[in-house]
């Protein structure tokens, strides 16, 4: 999937949501399976996406483990 990715256009992977930890979510990829550690403001973020729609897909990257939300990655 390609986006804008601080300000830049970038070609991002997309996950379906697996699983929520404390700190952490686990994310079904084509690849199958990776954990993206995260803040406490975007484990809220992701929890109320998928509260609306479990199916939605999450942009990521996947090479620095990150979530991508509004074009930003996150901590």
């Amino acid at each position: 999937m390609d986006l804008y990715v601080n300000g830049e256009f970038q070609s991002v992977d997309i996950g379906y949501v697996k699983e929520v930890k404390d700190s952490s979510i686990v994310f079904i990829v084509k690849e199958g399976e990776t954990e993206v550690g995260v803040d406490t403001v975007t484990l809220d973020a992701i929890q109320t996406i998928i509260q609306a729609d479990e199916d939605a897909l999450i942009p990521l990257d996947l090479e620095t483990k990150t979530v991508i939300l509004d074009g930003e990655p996150t901590k």
